[in-house]
């Protein structure tokens, strides 16, 4: 199967500070994939060149077997949607959605029937004549989806669109956002800091650091079999453990603590704290440091000072590079 987008060795600079160091990454049609990195790792400026906004120092953008390195961005048949949604303000929905067709010279009675399709995509049938500043942010990001997939793009680039939604909306339109790309079966490349968010919606993550991807896989690869230790610990919450000899990574939900008991390693409880349904408690261990252990629900009879033998079941403990 051709791939619809490749990235072959892209390189890019700014000002003397490499931002891409060699990236590669093949995406197939109809995939979901996220880029997924703290800030400064270089995935706005892999979304900029895979949409015309910026020419590489070197590599190649291939998008169908065709290189369009140097191809303008209105000649690419590749849409982004920004975190903004860069609306229109004053044009209604029906004309923000149908505004790309109109530009192409197709008909009035196409372009309606075209724009009509796509309002009842996103769920919005009854919102063509309202403007901008009349929707919710919710609404706004449906429309800017709309407007990006109404001529069919190959590919649709989305630059962080639900950052600016408060939490409760964002998991909504997470749910939202992969069903409308299931729905369509255009190629989704998203970009994102959240690994929740990642981990919600993608088919593959490619993990940023320092310009490079650091591991691309499922997101069940990236989570229970992380290469890395900053892998590890950048999505979800992982210890780092040393123990004979080997870099370990065992995930909080994992481990097991038991007063007064051994265990494959031991230590005295720090502290107990709550986050969002779990109950943290961090431990002090003479081998390996502070080791954090979690689990659902708001109690344990772990005090501070308790001693206790901190286990995990098997194949829960994965070795990876420091």
């Amino acid at each position: 199967m051709e791939h619809i987008l490749e990235l072959k060795n892209i390189k890019k600079s700014f000002g003397g500070v490499n931002v891409l160091n060699g990236i590669d990454l093949r995406v197939e049609p109809g995939e979901f994939i996220t880029l997924l990195g703290s800030s400064g790792c270089g995935k706005t400026t892999t979304l900029r060149i895979i949409s015309g906004l910026e020419t590489p120092d070197s590599g190649s953008v291939l998008l169908e077997g065709a290189d369009v390195t140097h191809t303008e961005p209105n000649r690419r048949n590749v849409h982004t949607v920004f975190q903004n949604y860069a609306l229109f303000p004053h044009m209604n929905v029906e004309a923000n959605i149908g505004y790309s067709l109109k530009l192409r010279g197709m008909k009035k009675p196409e372009i309606k029937s075209r724009v009509k399709e796509m309002l009842e995509l996103v769920q919005l049938t009854e919102y063509g004549d309202r403007m901008p500043g009349e929707l919710s942010g919710g609404q706004r990001q449906r429309v800017a989806i709309a407007r990006s997939v109404v001529d069919s793009p190959k590919v649709l680039l989305l630059d962080e669109p639900l950052g600016a939604l408060d939490l409760q909306l964002r998991r909504m339109m997470q749910i939202e956002l992969k069903r409308l790309q299931k729905k369509l079966g255009i190629t989704f490349i998203y970009i994102t800091h959240d690994q929740e968010e990642a981990l919600n919606m993608s088919d593959r993550i490619a993990v940023m650091r320092g310009g490079l991807f650091e591991q691309i896989g499922t997101p069940g690869e990236i989570y229970d079999r992380p290469k890395t230790a900053y892998i590890a610990r950048f999505v979800g919450s992982a210890n780092i453990l040393n123990i004979g000899g080997k870099c370990l990574a065992v995930r909080s939900e994992a481990l097991e603590l038991k007063k007064d008991s051994e265990g494959y390693i031991s230590g005295t409880v720090k502290e107990k704290s709550f986050a969002g349904g779990m109950l943290r408690i961090a431990v002090d261990t003479e081998t390996c440091g502070e080791i954090v252990a979690s689990r659902h629900g708001i109690d344990s009879p772990l005090m501070p000072g308790d001693r206790v033998g901190i286990t995990w079941a098997d194949g829960a403990a994965v070795e990876v590079e420091p």
